[in-house]
């Protein structure tokens, strides 16, 4: 199985709807949050000088998160966020993405840790129920269930119930898993 294959089943997975595949990368959406992944090649460095460039190459503006998946993701992945940067304050250029690193020798497990991450800094445009949950570590006020959903958990092993919290008083976000694991 190809390794873009393996990233379109694990967003699938994750309740994702693709909506555009390419050979380096997919584009895919879960209700209003959007993200790309990008196949970085085995021996490519991105090198935009002009970090508007690599904001049209990656298409930054319509996604609100970037996987970077590579043998080296955190390098690229500290380079992107730095031109991102430079975009805001060199052409005031405001981008509202979050960058994620995925290592390719760790695919499965990165993907699901940094779709995680991912869900829980994106909780507003995933939202799908809105029901009282646990009380806050913080301040004891209810917190509110803002997303709940199952998969299979390839970390794991077993299917995870997964939920994440918010509490509104003092802004705390809770991503929670519960594993179904066979004793």
């Amino acid at each position: 199985m190809k390794i873009i294959d393996k990233i379109i089943d694990e967003f699938r997975n994750r309740g994702f709807k693709i909506i555009i595949i390419r050979d380096d990368s997919i584009k895919a959406r879960l209700n209003r949050l959007k993200v790309k992944v990008w196949l970085v090649p085995d021996d490519y460095f991105p090198w935009w000088p002009n970090p508007l460039d690599m904001v049209e190459e990656l298409e930054l503006t319509d996604v609100n998160a970037l996987f970077v998946v590579s043998e080296r993701p955190y390098v690229i992945s500290d380079y992107i966020v730095n031109n991102i940067s430079r975009a805001r304050y060199w052409f005031n250029k405001e981008l509202n993405v979050r960058v994620y690193s995925v290592n390719i020798d760790r695919l499965e497990e990165d993907l699901e840790d940094g779709i995680n991450i991912a869900l829980t800094n994106h909780y507003r445009e995933i939202s799908n129920v809105s029901l009282m949950g646990m009380a806050c570590p913080n301040c004891g006020s209810p917190m509110v269930t803002v997303y709940s959903s199952r998969y299979f958990s390839r970390r794991w092993g077993s299917w995870a119930n997964e939920y994440i919290e918010v509490c509104e008083k003092c802004n705390i976000i809770s991503h929670k898993l519960v594993l179904n694991l066979k004793s």
